[in-house]
This record gives C-alpha cells, structure tokens and sequence, in this order.
C-alpha cells in the first residue's frame, strides 16, 4: 500500500502544457485526421451507406475528418466550409449530417479501445481504475404525459465511463464507456463496462456503486472495490459489502480522498471544448455525441505520449517519469 501511494505521488519530468504544446507543433487538422482514417480502416467496419451516390471521397477519410470536426464541436456548416481545404471537395452540411447518422456507434467505440490499447504500449500497467458517469446537457425537449399533464420535457443522455489513471505519466484512460437513456443506474452501467475486462489493482467509485452486486463482480475481476460506503445499513452481514464496510476507515478512505477525484478531468476537459452538451434532436446521435468524450480523452492522450516518445528517442531514450 505505501509503495502505491509513493508511485501516484510521482511528477513526470514534463508538464501536461509542455506535452500539449510539443502535441500541437507535431500534429495538425490533416494529420489528426488522417490518423483516424487509418484507425478505421483497422477497425474493420464497413461503412456502407446505402443511399446517394457513392461518395467521390474514400468514405473512411471523410468519416476520419468529420469525427475530428465534432471532437473539435465544429458545426456542420464550418465543415462545410473547411471540406474543399481538408477533403480536397466542396461537401453540402446536409452530406457531413447523413454521415453522422449512419454512423455505427460500435465505430466510435472501435476507434476508442484500438488507442486505448496504443496508450497502454507506451505507459506502465495501470492499477488504478476509476467509474464515473454524467448527464449531457441539452435544449432538446420532447412533449412527455406525467399524471395526466402533457408538458415538454429535456431528453437526457447519460454517459458511464471507466477509467485507468497511470499516475506517473498523469494520464486517464477512458478504458470503458456507455452511452444510456438515463434507465441505467450507475452500478449497473459500471457492470457492463467491467464485463470482460481483464483489469488489475483497484476499483474506485462513490457511494452510488456501492452495490452487493458490483461489488461481487469486482472482487470475481481480481479487481480491489473501494467504493464510499452509503449511509444505509447493510442488511447482508456475511456478504463482501459488509466485509469492505469494516476496512473502510483506514487505507481505503485515504486512497479514495487522493484518487476519486481525478475521474473528474474527463468530464472537466468534455465542459470545457463544449462536448458536455449537445443539440442533436435525435436519440443516436446524442448517444453518439456523448462516445465523442471517450473518444476525444484517448485521442489526444494517445497523441500527447506520441510525440513525447518520439522526442524522448532523439535524445537517446530517457524516460519522461521521474525516478524511473
């Protein structure tokens, strides 16, 4: 336990704003772009849209151009206007929306697990894992009967994430995401995210994933929970819940203070560029727009370790972490 409060209390030699600096010298619209083209086509889905005239453009550059523009919360008309510059063709709004549409979500999530995986190749094995979730805001209201009143309500959409947290290189993973209708509770969500994850070390969430249920799931994963214990009794006495509940006030309370927190930087970064909120009418789409976050982290995370290896193997190899 002491050696893990030593490692996340380890400072990488570089500055977030240093790696984000030497990130925007190396990369640019096209690169970026072109990067996520290729990722497509590795992800082996294939984009067949069925209506229209077959596009003039290679749909998976488009595709790559259009998923930049929306991390970026361009409209469809700036790509309108940006498309003959980056697509080397004048594309109509109208053409860049049907994309959007047809998009298969497995897509974005595709795209999200493939630079996760690149990510992992270029840090340590990562202990520390942290479940989250948050409602995107929007204007889009639907007229909804409650009680025999028929008013207009805002649609919500609910985005679950897990996330990996490497503290020596302070990078998060978004290592799990989950698009809902707001019917999913946050245990449950972080259930299906934890499915089939071959993950190490510790669990963190707060008290809403405090359930018998997640927390046997957990502990099944090899996975440690710390999970803030809720001001209800538990009615289990044998269970691991109530086992978990005795070891709270010592180590587990201090980790989950140093470390819960930092799952908060995703949704921090998605109300800062403006993702947080969506104006897509559509119930796919703001399910689309809400995988953006994930996808957005691991881009730009991947891209950020990048150019710093990249500049770390030109001066014969040293290591960015301190004490390494």
């Amino acid at each position: 336990m002491g050696g893990l409060k030593e490692d996340t209390q380890m400072k990488p030699i570089t500055t977030y704003r240093q790696r984000r600096d030497l990130m925007l010298k190396r990369f640019s619209t096209t690169t970026i772009s072109s990067i996520l083209e290729e990722e497509i086509l590795r992800s082996g889905l294939l984009l067949a849209f069925k209506i229209g005239r077959p596009c003039e453009v290679r749909k998976e550059k488009i595709v790559g151009f259009l998923l930049f523009s929306r991390l970026m919360k361009d409209v469809y008309e700036q790509m309108e206007l940006n498309s003959e510059l980056y697509l080397g063709r004048h594309y109509d709004h109208g053409s860049f929306w049907y994309h959007y549409t047809s998009l298969p979500p497995m897509l974005i999530y595709n795209l999200t697990s493939i630079l996760e995986t690149k990510i992992k190749s270029l840090i340590d094995e990562i202990l520390l894992h942290i479940a989250d979730s948050s409602a995107l805001s929007t204007s889009v209201r639907e007229e909804r009967i409650r009680q025999g009143i028929r008013n207009k309500v805002k649609l919500t959409t609910k985005f679950h994430t897990l996330l990996g947290y490497d503290p020596p290189s302070q990078t998060i993973i978004v290592e799990g995401m989950l698009a809902s209708d707001n019917k999913i509770s946050d245990s449950k969500g972080a259930q299906v995210m934890l499915n089939g994850k071959d993950l190490k070390g510790y669990s963190f969430g707060d008290s809403a994933f405090e359930t018998y249920d997640l927390i046997d799931q957990t502990l099944g994963q090899d996975l440690i929970p710390i999970y803030k214990p809720t001001k209800k009794s538990v009615r289990k006495k044998l269970s691991a819940k109530a086992g978990l509940r005795k070891d709270w006030n010592g180590n587990h309370s201090r980790l989950y203070k140093d470390i819960r927190g930092t799952g908060e930087v995703l949704y921090g970064a998605a109300t800062r560029c403006g993702l947080i909120h969506t104006n897509s009418i559509r119930e796919d789409n703001r399910q689309k727009d809400a995988l953006l976050i994930g996808l957005r982290q691991n881009l730009f995370a991947y891209l950020r370790l990048k150019v710093l290896w990249e500049l770390l193997e030109k001066l014969g190899g040293l290591d960015f972490c301190a004490g390494k």
